[in-house]
């Protein structure tokens, strides 16, 4: 029983966690994985468990967006999300996630409330705005730490795009960079080794399947109703953040 309920969880995650690496929900629903697998197995199992699975999902979303990169812009940001991971890997010992979590949370709940409240005119005066430097970083800190690096990429790339071929693709490209520069960090920092990362790569059917679905659902939303749906998951996300953070202290 016990083997059977642990291929439906983490199948289960994994599939969720697909269906976000399109870039359906803006983060919200790989946010769910993550916070799924770490509460059943512990949050160095949920990170162990998921990076093949990114690979995997990163190889095939490029495929499906390779159409609509704008790469001057995503290589720009590229710098500053490696700086954020090499912060990670720095201060990986010293981190208190929970901080991290509230932190995260509220910088991206203020920033969706910001976007629906203020006017255009004034929406670009808000602190950080529109900073590749500081999402970017911020984005490959919190890929490092928690997997939840969309959150921020999701609020840079809203400031630039307001189509979504372009928006899906600038995340699709930016997180796959990211979790590219993960790699030797884990290994080095033996969170992952080459034993967990083939024997999770039975689960790459399940990686592929959501991939696949999450384009499919979003070909088939309008430019307006697919930023909806992103901005109600990042409320969610970081409602949860929050929440994890402060039961967490």
């Amino acid at each position: 029983m016990f083997e059977l309920n642990y291929y439906l969880i983490v199948s289960f995650s994994i599939l969720l966690f697909a269906i976000s690496k399109s870039g359906f929900s803006g983060g919200g629903l790989a946010l769910i994985s993550v916070t799924l697998l770490s509460i059943t197995y512990g949050p160095l199992t949920a990170i162990a468990i998921l990076m093949p699975m990114l690979i995997i999902c990163d190889v095939i979303a490029l495929y499906l967006n390779r159409k609509y990169f704008d790469y001057k812009i995503l290589w720009s940001i590229a710098p500053f999300s490696l700086l954020g991971v090499i912060i990670g890997t720095i201060l990986f010992k010293f981190l208190n996630l929970s901080m991290i979590s509230i932190f995260i949370g509220m910088i991206s709940l203020i920033y969706v409330l910001f976007n629906y409240l203020i006017v255009d005119t004034k929406l670009k005066k808000i602190p950080f705005y529109g900073s590749k430097s500081f999402w970017g970083a911020l984005a490959g800190f919190t890929s490092f730490a928690l997997h939840s690096g969309g959150l921020p990429l999701n609020i840079y790339f809203m400031s630039i795009y307001n189509k979504k071929v372009q928006f899906v693709a600038g995340v699709v490209f930016s997180i796959a960079l990211v979790n590219l520069f993960k790699l030797i960090p884990y290994f080095y920092l033996e969170i992952l080794n080459l034993d967990k990362l083939f024997s999770y790569l039975m689960f790459s059917p399940v990686a592929v399947i959501g991939v696949i679905l999450g384009h499919w659902m979003n070909s088939k939303l309008s430019d307006k109703s697919f930023f909806l749906i992103i901005n109600f998951f990042i409320i969610i996300a970081s409602l949860r953040l929050m929440y994890l953070g402060i039961i967490g202290l």
